[in-house]
């Protein structure tokens, strides 16, 4: 599959002896010049921004001559990004809110990429690709391309990517790019593409997914490396090897049971994913009987995190029933971190916001230790 090897070699357009390299094993099918790599800076307003290679805008030749190849490395500064929980949002150059980490990221390479864009000739389709956290530049690539230029077909082909932006952007994405068009990879125990949490949504909405199976029993972050993305990509030899209809959502019975379970909660990839439905399920439920808006387009000094332990915590106080289902959440989440609650136990802002904060650390040291090594 040529994606998962653009995806893996691109790591090496830092220097010259890394392009000599990319050259050697893409030379027949892309145009590759130095002068086609990118620079671009990490970080936002208040973190130190660091200027690296980031990205390679360049032309394909032989059979993929008439197509265009936008891909982006990963880059380890972000991963405190994406796991900072006092992020903030940011609207995309395509008018939909997105996480402002990579907001700031896309936007330093922006007038390289229109630059580039606005000379393409005889080009029909632009494939954008990247692992890691270049997968979400690359999705925020793929839609911008798309909507200023929508003679363009436009591919996008991520590997192992974090969740890029508010529902609001994963659905408009999806209608944009089409799902079809959306080549989302990921390894059952990659924790990068499980984060940020709610409200960030995955693109495609709809359509499938690429999942590959990878060893429960492994290092949780060993197998977000790019290298064992393009090992899986080599033993399934096309698409359709690893084609699998996006995992269906839980039924709301499935959650409410798992919610009304007793037990310690094991910290796995499918608990996280049972917590995460069970979130969306307990906010749904609140929405539906309050109609108070969570995550509004108004501007705010509170975090996500501020605004969703005020937000179940007032729950709390508006019926016995939504009490219930918030002290069912709140538990199994404590559970999975050796904090154990009790009927009676105070549900302040505070005690909710501890709960979160304390699954998300530790979400957030996975991803922190792949991001260690993410070639």
């Amino acid at each position: 599959m040529f994606s998962s090897g653009l995806a893996r070699w691109v790591y090496f357009i830092k220097d010259s002896a890394g392009m000599q390299l990319i050259r050697a094993k893409f030379g027949k099918s892309l145009v590759l010049d130095a002068k086609n790599v990118v620079s671009g800076t990490t970080g936002g307003l208040f973190i130190v921004k660091k200027s690296k290679a980031m990205a390679m805008l360049t032309l394909g030749q032989g059979e993929y001559k008439g197509q265009a190849f936008i891909l982006y490395t990963g880059t380890t500064d972000l991963y405190d990004t994406v796991t900072d929980l006092n992020t903030g949002i940011k609207t995309s150059h395509t008018g939909s809110p997105i996480h402002q980490g990579f907001y700031y990221a896309f936007d330093s390479t922006l007038m390289e990429l229109r630059q580039f864009v606005s000379r393409l000739q005889a080009v029909h389709t632009v494939h954008c690709v990247g692992h890691s956290l270049g997968g979400a530049l690359a999705a925020l690539a793929a839609d911008w391309v798309r909507k200023n230029n929508a003679s363009l077909r436009v591919k996008l082909y991520t590997f192992g990517s974090p969740r890029v932006g508010l529902e609001m952007f994963a659905k408009t994405s999806t209608t944009r790019l089409l799902a079809q068009n959306i080549y989302r990879v990921y390894h059952k125990t990659d924790p990068v593409p499980m984060v940020p949490t709610w409200p960030f949504f995955h693109a495609p909405t709809g359509g499938t997914d690429y999942l590959i199976h990878s060893p429960m029993g492994a290092i949780p972050w060993e197998y977000h490396r790019m290298r064992h993305y393009a090992e899986s990509a080599k033993k399934a030899g096309s698409w359709s090897t690893i084609q699998n209809n996006r995992p269906k959502t839980y039924l709301d019975s499935t959650v409410e049971q798992w919610l009304e379970s007793e037990g310690v909660v094991a910290f796995t990839a499918n608990s996280l994913e049972l917590v995460n439905a069970a979130l969306l399920y307990v906010i749904k439920k609140v929405l539906h009987a309050t109609g108070v808006v969570l995550v509004g387009a108004a501007a705010t000094t509170l975090t996500l995190l501020d605004r969703l332990a005020i937000f179940l915590a007032k729950a709390v106080e508006v019926s016995a029933e939504l009490s219930r289902w918030v002290y069912y959440l709140v538990r199994k989440m404590a559970s999975m971190v050796g904090i154990v609650v009790k009927e009676g136990t105070s549900l302040t802002v505070a005690f909710i916001r501890l709960v979160f904060t304390r699954l998300y650390e530790r979400v957030a040291n996975m991803v922190r230790q792949a991001g260690r090594d993410p070639q």
